[in-house]
């Protein structure tokens, strides 16, 4: 199904899992940013923000990226739609490496790949009214007439539940929620395939979040788009996606199917976030054994020796502090990377 974090002997185990239904292959992506110091600008470290990152995404699918604040999940985003360029890897999307593309091939590229961003009031610029905003990616890409621009504006403001009445408005009269509406409708106009949905609804009210939600899972069954879901909330992550990419401090601890991932997680790391979600109606559902994670998550400067996560793993063993567990299958598609996970 999906994959990660594979060593160079498993690499031909990798390839066979890959199908023709795949819209994005991501292979041992990384994306370390240089630390410099002095006049001269020396190189004296690394950020590595993303560290051999595998995985892929059926068409139509959602894909699910969890993580603590600097665990990488953002800047996987970026990567795939190659506003950052990675430092290695190879991201391969309807059997193109993207990687490889030049400049020109990347911006057509663009037109099939989009991003909606967390801060809608920061990504909208606030000299254009809404008009203009939803139909800018169409000009740039010169799709259709004048007229027929104002017509895909229209349409796309009442998929995603707006009055097109307001399209001459400016975003500073719309609400938060109003406005991650128009960003979904500003990245959905130019008919892409694939979008990187970016901590969409982490700045909205519980019942706003709901609502945006549904309108992304009803646009996707509509247009047959597929999803990258970046998120902290572990319940709308579950309700959204199809499988569940766990991320932590540049690596993946855990991937498998969606339901899978939330009734039997195998990492410690999973359990401990999984424990950590409010639980939705506490009259019915059984209580649950909170786990309290000690420290900080580590510098992506300088990463633990073994495994990533060994310094605040309540289960870490000496093997842990030495030796990084590789990501294997422990059955049905189920990626953990833990040296206790399917140990005999």
């Amino acid at each position: 199904m999906n994959e990660e974090n594979m060593t160079a002997d498993r690499e031909p185990v990798l390839e066979e899992k890959y199908a023709f239904s795949d819209i994005l292959v991501v292979k041992d992506l990384k994306m370390h940013f240089p630390v410099t110091k002095g006049l001269l600008k020396r190189q004296v470290a690394s950020v590595k923000a993303v560290d051999g990152v595998s995985f892929s995404i059926k068409r139509g699918k959602t894909l699910g990226i969890v993580g603590e604040s600097g665990s990488g999940k953002s800047t996987i985003g970026n990567c795939l739609l190659m506003r950052t360029i990675p430092t290695a890897g190879d991201i391969i999307y309807e059997g193109h490496d993207l990687k490889d593309s030049t400049k020109r091939g990347r911006k057509a590229m663009a037109k099939s790949m989009q991003m909606i961003t967390q801060d809608p009031f920061a990504s909208l610029d606030p000299r254009m009214d809404i008009q203009n905003v939803i139909s800018e990616g169409l000009k740039i890409h010169h799709m259709g007439s004048k007229k027929e621009q104002e017509e895909i504006v229209i349409r796309m403001m009442e998929m995603v539940g707006l009055n097109p009445d307001f399209r001459h408005r400016y975003p500073h009269e719309f609400s938060g929620g109003q406005r991650q509406r128009i960003s979904i409708a500003r990245a959905l106009a130019i008919q892409p395939n694939f979008v990187v949905c970016d901590e969409v609804v982490s700045a909205l009210d519980v019942s706003i979040q709901a609502q945006v939600v549904n309108i992304l899972m009803k646009l996707q069954q509509d247009l047959g788009l597929t999803y990258v879901f970046i998120g902290h909330d572990l319940s709308v992550v579950r309700f959204i996606s199809d499988d569940v990419v766990v991320l932590y401090l540049g690596k993946v601890m855990e991937l498998t199917a969606s339901d899978e991932l939330y009734n039997n997680p195998l990492h410690p790391y999973t359990r401990a976030l999984i424990s950590a979600a409010p639980i939705p109606n506490p009259t019915v559902d059984r209580a649950r054994e909170r786990i309290i994670l000690n420290g900080e998550i580590p510098s992506p400067i300088n990463p633990p020796k073994g495994c990533n996560f060994c310094t605040r793993c309540p289960e870490a063993e000496p093997r842990c502090f030495e030796e990084e567990p590789p990501c294997v299958d422990v059955g049905n598609g189920h990626f953990c990377a833990c040296h206790k996970v399917g140990r005999s």
